[in-house]
């Protein structure tokens, strides 16, 4: 007797995970279609649009000889009144005493105080600023209430064809920071920004000397605090100009 054996296998339902890289697949052909659609009537160009725009965008720029478009370089010529010529001050020739003159009225509260003072010599004239007036101790960055004082006097050595020395000075107490290594490395640039200054204010740097002596070049003993308080300073000695000066032979050019 055959036994009737009963099939319990049930079948497999259809899993729709399988097809789901179809949907994936749909949406880059898409994509793709829409990219080269673009690119194609990107590339479309309506030639007498673009001559109309051109020829426009010619005869609004005067492009010389031709535009672009035909072949030309496209080179507009400039004018030469495009930019202004640099206006510069006229500068004087001043005696020695006329500008001592006009210096001690512009410094006369200065010089009243006694933090500032001018002297004449065989140079010229010596415009004497001291430490504290510019400076704070070992340091050459100038103050702002020794500015008004740099932007006054350059306003008067501006006008002027005299050669003008900007020379730094210390005290003999040696000093060695990270900034400065030396005395020589202070007297020079405290110099340096003075005269740096008196540039940026109109100051011709044709004939302007930047000099540093350190401490060997002392007004008063270093014995004394008073002393080297005198001998830190920045002295600016307006002297004549001869012919073989910087200033003249660039005027004479």
């Amino acid at each position: 007797m055959k036994s009737n054996k009963k099939n319990n296998a049930q079948p497999t339902p259809h899993s729709p995970d399988k097809d789901r890289y179809l949907v994936t697949y749909a949406d880059l052909i898409t994509l793709l279609l829409g990219l080269f659609v673009i690119l194609y009537a990107s590339s479309q160009v309506d030639q007498e649009k673009f001559k109309d725009i051109s020829s426009a965008l010619t005869k609004y720029f005067k492009s010389q000889p031709a535009n672009p478009i035909e072949g030309g370089d496209g080179v507009l010529e400039a004018s030469r009144r495009a930019i202004p010529e640099p206006m510069i001050a006229p500068r004087e020739a001043k005696s020695i005493k006329e500008i001592e003159s006009e210096a001690a009225n512009v410094f006369k509260d200065y010089i009243a105080k006694g933090e500032l003072s001018l002297r004449t010599t065989s140079e010229g004239l010596v415009v004497v600023l001291p430490e504290k007036l510019l400076f704070r101790s070992g340091r050459a960055k100038i103050q702002s209430d020794g500015l008004p004082v740099i932007d006054s006097l350059a306003k008067i050595l501006a006008t002027l064809n005299n050669t003008i020395f900007v020379d730094g000075h210390t005290d003999n107490t040696p000093i060695r920071t990270f900034q400065y290594e030396s005395n020589w490395h202070l007297s020079v640039a405290r110099a340096l920004n003075v005269g740096y200054r008196l540039i940026s204010l109109g100051v011709s740097d044709d004939n302007l000397v930047i000099r540093g002596f350190a401490d060997k070049r002392p007004v008063e003993d270093n014995s004394t605090e008073e002393g080297r308080a005198k001998n830190r300073r920045v002295e600016i000695t307006i002297s004549r100009v001869d012919d073989n000066s910087p200033a003249k032979l660039t005027q004479s050019d």
